[in-house]
């Protein structure tokens, strides 16, 4: 016989069917037995499933409510998993670099943290009612939170330290349970709501930290139970509609670029209210409280941009320089033609006066010659050409004008583009520390498996 299977290699396979599960001979499907325990738990201590298209059986999971998958690897996990999923309530899943994540109906509890979810699978029917009260997949790679505005019962949702880039609130309309909602450590730069009044009447904290938020405007949300806001480590310049939060007690607003008026307005009316920030900047003189700094005027610290900033003052200097060289030498041609008007004027009267004596003289001598008639010593070609001198000179003004016009506008553009390097250079800081997590994470996981694979032999 080509292969032979020893006693030692059969008692091996015995016992890696009883750890690692067992499947048909197309590996179609695998299957686990949960560990033997009195309690409600189904613990799978070591799970392998890295193809989406392998179907996942349960063995011994009567009066299991909680599925605990806490190491292993599973590349997903798909409707068609979680409909063969017995009825769970709690789906506790450790570091096994899940990739995308299923939800049944069932389900109220899902944690599913340090992972590198992209993608969740949900069924978007309407009539479709998800029982779903605490969702937390904080540390992943989500980049949307489309499918989680199904989830209509839940009560926390942690998002921290994922790609989130923009937020519409409108997703949480329906989630009038809805009591915290934390999504710091992301990409967050603009957060507004699609319906024109947000109503979260349950909400009791909002955490935002840790984002690159320029504004936020609370005047058309409805929070009647907020108690907690962190809006600390952004690029905020004003937060409106503050004095709306009736219940509010809690503020962070450390290390924001606040303008001076904007937050003297905002802390006032958080004075009002007897709220007070919970942090502090160090190293700058606040306002009020001594203790949030703030600007009364942006800084355009970008080497850059000062250059740029050079540049402008040297062409307005240019510009100040030509100015005054063009109003003298308008001065100068202005003083030029009235001379010339003058000397006209005067030959124009002299040759009248001449005229009328010799007229008086003609009543008493015959006449001879007739009185030489008055010329003008300046030319109409010459006028002309003084008025095409001064046209010219008016449109380079006009020109000059939308110059230094358009240096202006530029100086505007530049500090708006300096502020976004800002912000992208601080994502990008942001998302070299999460890669270094990740491949943290991949080494723990390595490390894990090597493990597991040792105990095997």
């Amino acid at each position: 016989m080509l292969f032979q299977c020893t006693v030692l290699s059969f008692l091996a396979c015995i016992f890696a069917g009883l750890v690692l599960g067992s499947s048909d001979v197309t590996h179609s499907s695998i299957a686990y037995t949960c560990a033997p325990t009195q309690l409600s738990i189904c613990f799978i201590n070591s799970i392998k499933l890295e193809s989406p298209t392998v179907e996942l059986h349960l063995e011994n999971v009567k009066d299991k409510k909680t599925l605990s998958l806490k190491a292993g690897r599973i590349e997903a996990l798909r409707l068609n998993h979680c409909k063969r999923l017995p009825k769970f309530e709690k789906l506790l899943i450790g570091k096994v670099g899940l990739k995308e994540l299923c939800f049944a109906t069932t389900f109220v509890y899902v944690s599913a943290e340090h992972n590198s979810i992209q993608k969740l699978h949900v069924d978007e029917t309407e009539t479709v009612a998800y029982a779903l009260e605490d969702l937390r997949l904080n540390d992943n790679r989500l980049d949307s939170v489309e499918s989680i505005c199904n989830f209509h019962a839940l009560k926390k949702l942690h998002l921290e330290r994922n790609f989130l880039t923009t937020l519409n609130m409108a997703c949480f309309v329906r989630m009038t349970q809805l009591s915290e909602l934390l999504l710091a450590n992301n990409r967050l730069n603009t957060i507004t709501s699609s319906n024109s009044e947000l109503s979260l009447p349950a909400l009791s904290l909002l955490g935002l930290q840790n984002n690159t938020l320029i504004e936020l405007d609370l005047h058309m949300w409805s929070l009647p139970q907020l108690e907690k806001l962190e809006l600390s480590s952004n690029n905020l310049t004003k937060v409106r509609g503050l004095e709306k939060l009736q219940k509010l007690f809690e503020i962070s607003l450390a290390g924001n670029r606040w303008q001076c008026t904007e937050l003297d307005q905002m802390l006032e009316a958080l004075e009002q209210s007897g709220v007070s920030p919970m942090d502090g900047d160090q190293d700058c003189s606040g306002i009020r409280n001594g203790t949030i700094c703030c600007t009364y005027e942006q800084h355009d610290s970008e080497a850059t941009l000062l250059d740029e900033m050079k540049k402008f003052n040297m062409l307005e200097q240019k510009y100040g320089e030509a100015e005054t060289r063009f109003n003298e030498k308008i001065e100068y041609e202005i003083k030029q033609y009235e001379s010339k008007l003058q000397t006209l004027k005067d030959t124009c009267a002299k040759g009248n006066q001449e005229g009328q004596e010799k007229l008086a003289n003609s009543k008493e001598e015959p006449a001879k010659e007739e009185a030489p008639k008055c010329e003008c010593t300046c030319s109409e070609e010459s006028l002309k050409a003084l008025e095409a001198r001064l046209v010219t000179l008016d449109t380079n003004i006009k020109e000059t004008d939308v110059q230094l016009q358009a240096l202006l506008d530029n100086k505007s553009q530049l500090s708006y583009m300096t502020t976004l390097a800002k912000h992208e250079f601080r994502t990008a800081v942001k998302r070299g520390e999460e890669k270094l997590k990740e491949l943290g994470s991949m080494l723990e996981m390595l490390r894990q498996h090597l493990n597991q694979a040792q105990k095997q032999h």
